[in-house]
C-alpha cells in the first residue's frame, strides 16, 4: 500500500471529486438517479449489506429498524481496511471487482443506501466514519463492539420521508425467506427487529453434507423447510482466487415417521444411508447469484446457483460464454450426485416430477442441465424399473399400459427377438407413471415396444421367413390360461387390424384342447363353444371364451379379438359353414358318390338362407355346390354366382340368352364353357329353391340398373360441357344389361321374363335427369331404357307376334301375361297409343278435343297446317319450342374474389341514410339511390330475348309501362345505415306486396345467410330462401348480384339506430 494512502488522503480525494463537479449542475442528483435505475427495488440495499457481511465471513447479521434509522451489525472476521474505505467512497474501484468469489463485485453496490440516507455511518475495527456527499469520509465518535461491524443509516433524504423509508425497509426485511440463506457459505443467522416490536429470525442448520434446514420465525409465525443442497466446484477460470462453486437445491419433505425409503440394494442388503426424505418439485425454480436473480427464469423445478456474470443489480444473467460453462457445471454436479441419491432411495416419483421434461419451458442455456440429466438416466443404472430395481433407460422397455396388463415382463425377451429389436441386457419394463414423472420417463431413450412392434411380431408369426413357427408355438405353450386370456384381451384392443393387409386369421394363436394337451391353431380352424357346457375338445375352452350374456371390458376385448382372428361361435351358422366346407375343396368328386347326402346338404343350405337372407350371398354365392348338366351329359359343380334359373324350374328363356359356348383350352386340359350355367333339375323337390337362388346371387330375373346418363343420346352437349361438376351434380339414368341381345333373341319365354320386369317397375324408370351443379338448370328427358323399349318390338300379342308397345293393348296380351297397374313403367312406353288414336276416330274428333279442353276448330287448325306444308315433325318442333320454359337470366363472375373486393370498397363509401325535416321527413339522396338500384336490377334480370324476370316468382314481368317492363325495386334488407345499390330486389307488383308486408324472415337471419354465402367462379344463379305469407319462397339472384349484395352488407351493413 502506498505509505501516503491514509484516511485523510482518501477524504481529500473525495473532496476533490465533489469540488470538481460542483460546477456541473445536477451532478449529485444524477448519481442518485443512476442508482435508482440500477437498483429499482426499493429495499435492494438490504441484500447489498448481506453481501458485505458474507464477504466479511460473518455468521450472524442483525437488522434493527426504528422510526428514524436502520442499524445493521454483523460479526464478520474481516474488519474494514483503508482499501475498503476507499472502495466504499468511490465508484467502479471496488476491492472485490477482480474477485469472482466476492458477492459485492461493483463499488457502486453500496451506493444503493443513498436512496434512504445522505450520511451513512460505519464502525468497523479501528475506523469509525461517516460518508458525506457520497465520496467524502469523515471521522465520527463511537466504536463497534469488538469483532463486529456496524452500519447506521439515518432516514434523512428530503425526497423520501422517514415514514416512507421505514415502511419500505420493514417490508423488505419481512420478505426475507429461506432463499436468503440457501446458497450462502458463512451467514447462518439473520435477525431483524421492526418498530412495532416484531422480531424475525432466519436460521440455517446443516443436518449433514447435503441436507440443510432453514427456519424463519416472525412473531407467532414459524416456517421450516428442508433442502437437499448439492455444492461442487466449477471449471471456470478465476485468476487464482478462492475456488468458485456452483450449487443446486431441491425441496425436501419428510416421509412417514419410522419408515425409510428403500434405495438401490446390493447383495440383498438395503442401503444403510437411506433417508426418510422425499424430494418434491417447486412451482418455480430460482436462478441465484447467491441471492435470487428476480428477473431470470430457468423453467426448472429446483433452485440453482452460480457466480454468474450479471447486470449491476444482479436481477438477471448476462449472455456470456462463462455463464454457459457454469450451467454445464451445475448439470455435471447434479449428474454426479444421481447414483448417490439412487442408493439413498431418493429417486422416486416425487424426484422424477422435480426433473425437467421436454414439455417444460426450459430455455437456453438451462436446457443443458436437462440434457445432462436425461443423458445420465439413459446411461446410468438409476432409471426405475417397473417392478423393482434400477437400470439404464436404454435397456428398459416403454409400452402402453395395456401391454403391461396383457403381457408379462418375462415375455419381453422373446417379443423383442421376434420384432428384431436388439438388446444388450435382458429387457425389463420402465416404471409406468402418469403426470410429470411419466413425462420425464417418456422423454428417455428407452426401447419402444408398442403396437407397431407388436404388429411386427404378429407378421413374423404369420410369415416366419428364417425359421419355422416352433418358437412361436413354444412361447404360447408355456403361458397359463390367464396369460393367454390377457394376450387375447390386449389384441382385442389393437388399433391396427383394419390397416393391415393381412389378419390374425392366418396366425396359429387360438388355444384348444386336443388329445389331453393344449394346441394353438388358426382362428378359422376352430370355434367358440356354443354355451358354457360345450366341452368339445377341438373348440375354444369355455374359460378362454366369452358369451353373449357377458358384460364388461373383458368380454368386449375378447369379442373383438376372436372376431379379428376369424373364430366364430359354434351355432347354426357355424354348422352350415362346416357342412359347406367340403365343397370348397378343389377337385372334389361330383357329387362325391352320394346324391342323397348332396341333396340333403343343399336342402339345409336353402333352409338356412331363407331364415337368414342377409347372410345368404356371403355364404353361398362363390361356393361350388350346385350341379349343372353339360351338353355332353356330364355333371359339373357350379356356384350360385355363376348360374341361372330356367327349365325345369321355370320358363325364363335365359338358356337362349346364355347358350353353351365352348372356350378354347390346350389339348389335354378340362373342357370349359362360358358362364353362366343352368342349374340341373335335381333340386325340384326342395321347397323355396328358386327363392334361395335369388338370395344366393343366381340370375333368376332381368334387373333394371343405373345407367350412365352421359351416354344418353338426348343429353345435349351444351348442357354439360361448360358447367362445372360438383358434389351437387345430379345424374340419373336407367338401363338393362344386354337388352339388345334379349330383344334380338326373339325367345317368347325371355320376352315374358322381360315383361315381368318392366310391368313391375315404377314409371320413374322412364325418365333421366341431369344437373351439372346446384346453380345450373335441371334437365329431364327419356331414359335410355325407355328409348330402347319404345323403339323395339318385344311385347308378345295373342297371335304370338312381337309388337311395339304402342301397338298393343292390355286386351292383346296373352292370358298369362301380367296386366300393368296405373303406376307401371309400361304406361310411359306409349303402351296402346295406336289403339287410343283409333278410339279417338271412332268416338269423334270433336268430342275428344272438347274433352281435352281444346277449341272445336282444333281439327281445322291441323288441316291448315297440313295445307301449309307443315309436317308432324315440324309441328312438334314448334310445340317444343313454345313449351320450352323461358330461362331466368344468369350472370356469373369469372373472378368472384376480385369482384367482392371491389364491391366492398364501394360499400364503404356508399351514402348514408339521412332524413331532412320538411313538411314530412324526406330521405336525402333517396331518389338517386333508387334510380341507381333500378338501373342495376334492370341490367341483371333482363334476359337475352328482352324479357325481365321477377326474382321471387321467377316468372317474366306481366306488363310494360312507357315501353319498359314494370317492376318494384324493394330493399332486400331494410333499416340499414347506408344505401347500397345492390341491396335491392326486382319484384313484380304481387311479390313486392308480399315481400314488404308478409315477410317473416328477420333481417339478422338474412344477414347470417349472406355471411355464409359462397359464390363459385362461373356460378350463374344463387337462391336464398325466405318465408313470405307462411310459405317458403326462394329469391333468385344472379351470381354477380349475389357477390355485390354479400360484400356490401357484410362490409358496411350496420343497421340504423
Amino acid at each position: 500500500m502506498n505509505p501516503e494512502f491514509t484516511f485523510e488522503s482518501i477524504a481529500a480525494n473525495g473532496r476533490a471529486i465533489v469540488e470538481a463537479h460542483k460546477k456541473k449542475k445536477g451532478f449529485e442528483e444524477g448519481i442518485r438517479r443512476l442508482l435508482s435505475e440500477l437498483y429499482p427495488d426499493n429495499a435492494h440495499f438490504i441484500y447489498e449489506l448481506l453481501q458485505n457481511a458474507e464477504d466479511a465471513k460473518a455468521t450472524i447479521v442483525e437488522f434493527e429498524l426504528d422510526g428514524s434509522c436502520l442499524e445493521v451489525r454483523h460479526d464478520g472476521s474481516r474488519a474494514f481496511s483503508l482499501k475498503d474505505i476507499d472502495s466504499i467512497t468511490n465508484i467502479g474501484d471496488s476491492t472485490k471487482k477482480d474477485d469472482p468469489t466476492q458477492i459485492g463485485k461493483f463499488g457502486v453496490g453500496f451506493k444503493a443506501v443513498y436512496s434512504y440516507t445522505s450520511r451513512p455511518e460505519i464502525r468497523s475495527g479501528t475506523y469509525s466514519f461517516a460518508i458525506e456527499d457520497l465520496f467524502v469520509n469523515e471521522r465520527i465518535t463511537g466504536e463497534a463492539l469488538a469483532g463486529w461491524t456496524s452500519f447506521r443509516f439515518p432516514f434523512n433524504r428530503p425526497e423520501k420521508p422517514a415514514g416512507v423509508a421505514v415502511a419500505e425497509v420493514a417490508r423488505g426485511l419481512a420478505e426475507l425467506d429461506e432463499k436468503t440463506l440457501l446458497f450462502l457459505s458463512h451467514i447462518r443467522t439473520v435477525t431483524y427487529a421492526l418498530p412495532d416490536g416484531t422480531v424475525g429470525i432466519i436460521e440455517r442448520q446443516e443436518l449433514d453434507d447435503d441436507v440443510i434446514k432453514i427456519q424463519k420465525s416472525e412473531g407467532q409465525d414459524f416456517v421450516e423447510s428442508h433442502w437437499l443442497r448439492l455444492v461442487g466446484p466449477t471449471n471456470v477460470e478465476h485468476n487464482s482466487y478462492a475456488p468458485l462453486s456452483v450449487a443446486a437445491a431441491f425441496r425436501l419433505e419428510l416421509g412417514e415417521p419410522g419408515k425409510l425409503k428403500r434405495g438401490k440394494q446390493k447383495d440383498g442388503e438395503p442401503s444403510k444411508s437411506a433417508r426418510p426424505w422425499s424430494i418434491v418439485p417447486l412451482d418455480h425454480g430460482d436462478v441465484s447469484i447467491y441471492f435470487p436473480a428476480v428477473k431470470e427464469t430457468s423453467g426448472l423445478r429446483f433452485h440453482i446457483h452460480a457466480p454468474f456474470a450479471s447486470t449491476v443489480a444482479r436481477d438477471s444473467v448476462r449472455d456470456d460464454p462463462d455463464n454457459v460453462r457454469l450451467v454445464e457445471d451445475i448439470g455435471a454436479l447434479i449428474v454426479g450426485a444421481l447414483p448417490r441419491l439412487c442408493s439413498q432411495g431418493l429417486i422416486n416419483d416425487a424426484f422424477l416430477e422435480s426433473l425437467p421434461n421436454h414439455d417444460d419451458p426450459v430455455g437456453r442455456p438451462y436446457n443443458l442441465i436437462r440434457d445432462a440429466i436425461i443423458d445420465a438416466f439413459n446411461e446410468l443404472e438409476i432409471t426405475p424399473a417397473r417392478l423393482s430395481g434400477y437400470a439404464p433407460a436404454r435397456s428398459l422397455v416403454a409400452s402402453p399400459s395395456e401391454f403391461r396388463n396383457g403381457l408379462a415382463e418375462d415375455d419381453l425377451p422373446f417379443l423383442c427377438w421376434m420384432a428384431d429389436i436388439k438388446t444388450e441386457k435382458t429387457p425389463r419394463w420402465i416404471r409406468d407413471r402418469d403426470g410429470r414423472a411419466g413425462k420425464f420417463l417418456g422423454g428417455l431413450d428407452s426401447i419402444e415396444f408398442s403396437w407397431p412392434q407388436l404388429g411386427a411380431v404378429l407378421r413374423e408369426a404369420r410369415e416366419p421367413f428364417d425359421h419355422d413357427d416352433s418358437e412361436w408355438l413354444e412361447w404360447l405353450a408355456v403361458k397359463s390360461d390367464d396369460a393367454i386370456t390377457g394376450l387375447y384381451q390386449l389384441l382385442g384392443r389393437a388399433p391396427f387390424f383394419q390397416q393391415l393387409s393381412w389378419s390374425l386369421e392366418s396366425i396359429p394363436l387360438i388355444r384348444t384342447a386336443r388329445r389331453g394337451r393344449s394346441e394353438h391353431v388358426k382362428g378359422p380352424d376352430t370355434y367358440l363353444p356354443s354355451d358354457r357346457n360345450d366341452k368339445v375338445l377341438n373348440r375354444v375352452r369355455a374359460e378362454l371364451a366369452y358369451f353373449d350374456d357377458d358384460e364388461g371390458p373383458r368380454a368386449a376385448d375378447l369379442k373383438a379379438f376372436y372376431k379379428a382372428a376369424g373364430v366364430r361361435r359354434w351355432d347354426e351358422s357355424a354348422r352350415i359353414e362346416a357342412r359347406l366346407d367340403p365343397y370348397k375343396v378343389p377337385g372334389r368328386p361330383v357329387p362325391d358318390g352320394d346324391m342323397t347326402k348332396h341333396v340333403s346338404d343343399v336342402r339345409a343350405f336353402v333352409r338356412y338362407a331363407l331364415a337368414h337372407p342377409e347372410a345368404a350371398r356371403r355364404l353361398f354365392r362363390n361356393v361350388s355346390f350346385l350341379l349343372s348338366l353339360r351338353p355332353d351329359g356330364s355333371e359339373a359343380l357350379i356356384s350360385p354366382g355363376e348360374s341361372y334359373l330356367d327349365l325345369p324350374y321355370r320358363a325364363t328363356g335365359f338358356s337362349s340368352l346364355y347358350p353353351w359356348v365352348h372356350l378354347y383350352q390346350p389339348t389335354g386340359q378340362p373342357v370349359h364353357y362360358r358362364q353362366p350355367y343352368p342349374v340341373a333339375g335335381y333340386y325340384l323337390d326342395i321347397n323355396g329353391f328358386e327363392d334361395f337362388l335369388k338370395l344366393a346371387g343366381s340370375i333368376v330375373s332381368i334387373e333394371i340398373t343405373h345407367g350412365d346418363v352421359l351416354r344418353n343420346p338426348l343429353l345435349r352437349q351444351e348442357w354439360w360441357v361448360k358447367n362445372r361438376h360438383s358434389a351437387y351434380t345430379e345424374k340419373v339414368d336407367w338401363e338393362i344389361k344386354d337388352l339388345d341381345k334379349i330383344i334380338r333373341s326373339g325367345d317368347h319365354d325371355l320376352m315374358h321374363t322381360l315383361w315381368r320386369t318392366v310391368v313391375q317397375a315404377p314409371a320413374e324408370k322412364a325418365g333421366a335427369l341431369y344437373r351439372a351443379n346446384n346453380s345450373s338448370h335441371r334437365y329431364t328427358f327419356a331414359s335410355q331404357l325407355a328409348q330402347e323399349l319404345t323403339a323395339e318390338a318385344w311385347v308378345l300379342d295373342r297371335n304370338g307376334d312381337l309388337r311395339l308397345p304402342r301397338e298393343v293393348t292390355a286386351d292383346d296380351l296373352p292370358d298369362d301375361w301380367e296386366r300393368p297397374n296405373a303406376g307401371s313403367l309400361v304406361h310411359k312406353l306409349e303402351f296402346g297409343a295406336d289403339a287410343a288414336q283409333r278410339r279417338q276416330k271412332a268416338d269423334g274428333v270433336s268430342d275428344f278435343l272438347r274433352d281435352e279442353g281444346l277449341e272445336d276448330d282444333g281439327i281445322d287448325v291441323l288441316r291448315e297446317a297440313k295445307d301449309a306444308g307443315l309436317t308432324t315433325s315440324e309441328l312438334r318442333t314448334l310445340i317444343r319450342e313454345h313449351t320450352t320454359p323461358r330461362r331466368f337470366p344468369e350472370s356469373a363472375s369469372a373472378d368472384p374474389k376480385r369482384r367482392s373486393a371491389l364491391a366492398s370498397q364501394d360499400a364503404i363509401v356508399a351514402p348514408e341514410y339521412r332524413t331532412e325535416s320538411r313538411l314530412r321527413s324526406v330521405v336525402d339522396g333517396q331518389s338517386q339511390a333508387v334510380a341507381e338500384s333500378r338501373g342495376y336490377l334492370r341490367g341483371q334480370y333482363t334476359a337475352d330475348d328482352g324479357e325481365m324476370f321477377c326474382q321471387a316468382c321467377h316468372k317474366p314481368l306481366p306488363f310494360k309501362v312507357d315501353g319498359q317492363w314494370y317492376f318494384e325495386s324493394v330493399r332486400f334488407v331494410d333499416a340499414r345505415k347506408q344505401m347500397h345499390t345492390a341491396n335491392a330486389v326486382a319484384l313484380c307488383p304481387l311479390c313486392a306486396a308480399l315481400y314488404k308486408y308478409t315477410r317473416e324472415t328477420r333481417n339478422d337471419a338474412i344477414l347470417e345467410t349472406l355471411a355464409n354465402l359462397e359464390v363459385a367462379e362461373g356460378q350463374g344463379n344463387v337462391e336464398i330462401p325466405l318465408i313470405l305469407n307462411g310459405n317458403q319462397v326462394k329469391v333468385r339472384f344472379t351470381g354477380k348480384h349475389a357477390i355485390d349484395l354479400r360484400s356490401a352488407l357484410v362490409t358496411a351493413g350496420e343497421g340504423r339506430s
